[in-house]
Formats: C-alpha cells, structure tokens, sequence
C-alpha cells in the first residue's frame, strides 16, 4: 500500500491549487478523482470569469467578500509570479495583461451596465451604482506597485466624494444603462490548470483518476483511505469534493443554481458584460469567447425549480439584444457555499478540520479567482508559515495534460466547428 505526506481527494481548482502549494514544499501528494477526468465538475462547467472585486461592489456585507477577493489577487502577484505563464503584473495604476497562447488571463474585460430607466427613482439603487462605480474606480486606479489592495485602504480612502459625484451623474443620466468597463477580465483556466498540474507533476505528484473515495479510516497517526481501485495511506488528508463533502464530514452545504448556456452567432463587436439591475432576477450577462462563441448567464436561485423560468427569461433577453443568437447546451452550474443563519449567500473559500477523523481537512474553495488565497492559507493554518513565493521551475511537464478535462464551452465550439 502506498504511503503519502497528503492525500487530497477532489480534482478541481481547490485541490490542484493545494497539490501545487504542498507539492511546492517537497511533500510527496497523491491526488484523488472520482471522475476519468480532473476538473470535469464546476471547474468544467464556469465561466471562467476572474473576479477582481467589481461585482462584489453591490454585495452589502460591509466590503468583506471585496476584500478576499482583492486579496487573492494580491496573492497571486505575491505566491504566483514564478510560473512563467502567470501574465498579471502589477503597475503604478491597476493591473496589466500581457496575453500569448499559453498565458494564464486575457484581456476580455467586462463591462457593467446598471439599468437606470424607472430605477432612477429608487434612490437606494442610484445610490449603490454610484457606490459600486466609485469602488471600481478605486480598483482601476489602485497603486499595486506599492500597497496590497486586500486591505482596502487606497480602494476606499476619501471615496465619499466620488460617491456623489457618480450619484449626482447617474441621477441626471437620459440613458437606459450607466456603463463603465470593470476590471473584471477572463481566464484560460485551462492553460493555468496545466501549469499547476504540469510542474505539481514534475516534483512528484501522483494522480488517481476514476477512483471514488469510500471510506477514511485512522490508525494511530496515519489516514488510511479506501476508493474504488486503490487503497492507499497518508499522514494527512485534504477533501475538496464541493458538496460531496458533506458525505464525510459534518458540515452542512447548502446549493444554488446557475443557469448557463452556450451559445454561437455572437458577433465579433460584442464585448463580455454584465446587466445589473435593483430587480436581481433582472440581471443577465454574457462573457464572450471568440470564433462567435459566448457563455450566457446571471445570477444563481436558491431554489432548482427557478431555473427553466429563468432560464426562459435570460434567453429571451439575449435574443432580443441578437436575434440572430443560436442555443447550443444549457446547463445548471451547481455551487456549493457555507452559509451562516444571517447569510443569504457566502462567495467565500472555507477551510475546516474534522472533528470526526483525526488529521483530516475539508475545503470549500468559493469563487475561482479564491483559489489563489485558499492554497496559501491553507499551507498557513497547517504549518504556520507562509510557502516559498519565489521558487525555480526547471519543467512543466505534460504528461497529465490529457486528464485535465475540457470546460463545457470548448467542447460545444469542437462539436459544432
């Protein structure tokens, strides 16, 4: 039976990024999938939209979901930069993207635009586009060179003065949308996924795909863990099934549900954006994706039976602004979240040992871009130090680059060109 540091059990971006960062440290990690295929689930199945603070602009959590995210982006400028595919560099104003074919994130901005119309006289909704469009600002203008932007004090300092300087803007505005270009962009997840795997790989790193996780159990100081072809054991264990850890834990998960489709005949003018409305059921986006392709969506329902009447709704309104717009796949992305009783939604990443199993670990990874913090913090809460940020990479091997599964809009572009 093989024994292993770590064993982490769920192949998507939560246990790639933890692989990579133990990996990085010199412990040997056996990776475990259920499925033929590493993220084949919600890192399948997203939009790869990186997220960079924007959108969490309207979130009314007192600014906590924007500063993790501003912070994952100051991780990947501090833990990532040693990859050579790892295209966000850090200027005097904002951050900057310097794309090629194999590079990490592109330069498919998205645009926001607030609904005004009717909504003008609900004050409230003029008052948060004009907060939400002064905190981007902030973001746009931020000094990365500099300051962390995690901790928010260039973002939001003396920002009381734009605020109403927007609100008075978006009050006398004559026109249907407010818009400004976010600073939200996209990824090439799978060019990132590659790397991690590739160089994870290189230093060790051992993969069991098809092999559901059945049953943990602890001897003295080792988990020992039964799937369903291999039996192997490990000083400790990390699980990052999304939802399914709820099977091995006792930690509760609750689900909402985003309706996405797949759609072509986009044409090459249209810019990646998002409509933002006081009505959230209002809201629809689209993020473009070349060759005429598109991923269309808004927001995610707490409830499954929601989802054909939005469905039908977001449809109708893409094809309003194209006619000419073809379905090719629709499909329900399931998130999974750790919700408080006075949350409604939580895009956080949560990290939590078993209270059931000795040495062992769950994560719940929250949004994508999270990913960048969750690895870090996760290396932080078990060793009590930071992992190396500046480290030689002498290979990115290609070996595993077939079991990394291709994301739902690539396989629709393949089938349909």
């Amino acid at each position: 039976m093989k024994n292993f540091d770590w064993i982490i059990v769920g192949g998507g971006v939560a246990g790639i990024s933890i692989a990579e960062i133990l990996t990085r440290e010199g412990y040997s990690v056996a990776l475990i999938e259920k499925n033929k295929k590493l993220a084949s689930v919600a890192t399948k199945e997203f939009h790869e939209w990186v997220h960079t603070g924007s959108l969490y602009t309207l979130v009314k959590d007192d600014m906590k979901t924007l500063k993790y995210i501003l912070g994952s982006l100051d991780d990947i400028l501090e833990f990532y930069s040693s990859f050579p595919n790892m295209n966000l560099s850090p200027s005097e104003k904002g951050l900057k993207i310097n794309e090629n074919k194999n590079t990490w994130f592109n330069q498919n901005y998205i645009n926001f635009k607030y609904r005004l119309g009717s909504r003008k006289f609900i004050l409230s909704w003029i008052y948060s586009v004009a907060r939400s469009v002064s905190l981007i600002e902030g973001i746009r203008n931020h000094d990365w060179l500099r300051k962390r932007a995690g901790i928010l004090e260039s973002v939001t300092s003396e920002y009381y003065i734009p605020i109403l300087k927007n609100f008075l803007k978006v009050l006398l505005s004559n026109k249907k949308f407010h818009e400004i270009k976010s600073t939200d962009f996209t990824t090439n997840s799978r060019n990132l996924l590659k790397d991690l795997i590739g160089v994870s790989a290189g230093r060790g790193l051992e993969i069991f795909t098809d092999n559901e996780l059945l049953e943990i159990k602890n001897n003295q100081d080792e988990v020992e863990v039964i799937c369903k072809n291999i039996k192997i054991k490990g000083k400790k264990m990390v699980i990052c099934t999304g939802g399914n850890i709820e099977k091995f834990t006792n930690i509760k998960v609750r689900k909402s549900f985003a309706p996405i489709a797949v759609v072509k005949n986009v044409p090459p003018s249209t810019k990646s954006f998002v409509e933002l409305d006081y009505y959230a059921k209002k809201c629809i986006n689209i993020i473009t994706k070349g060759s005429s392709f598109g991923m269309i969506g808004g927001i995610s329902l707490s409830k499954r039976e929601e989802v054909e009447n939005y469905f039908e709704y977001m449809i109708d309104e893409h094809k309003k602004l194209n006619p000419r717009i073809e379905i090719l796949n629709k499909y329900v992305g399931v998130k999974n979240e750790i919700i408080s009783k006075k949350e409604d939604r939580n895009y956080l990443f949560h990290i939590n040992k078993s209270n059931i199993h000795n040495n062992v670990w769950s994560v719940i990874p929250g949004k994508f871009t999270l990913a960048f913090s969750l690895a870090p913090e996760f290396y932080r809460i078990i060793y009590k130090k930071n992992p190396r940020k500046f480290f030689k990479i002498d290979k990115i091997t290609e070996k595993f680059n077939n079991l990394i599964d291709e994301t739902v809009w690539e396989e629709q572009q393949k089938k349909v060109s």
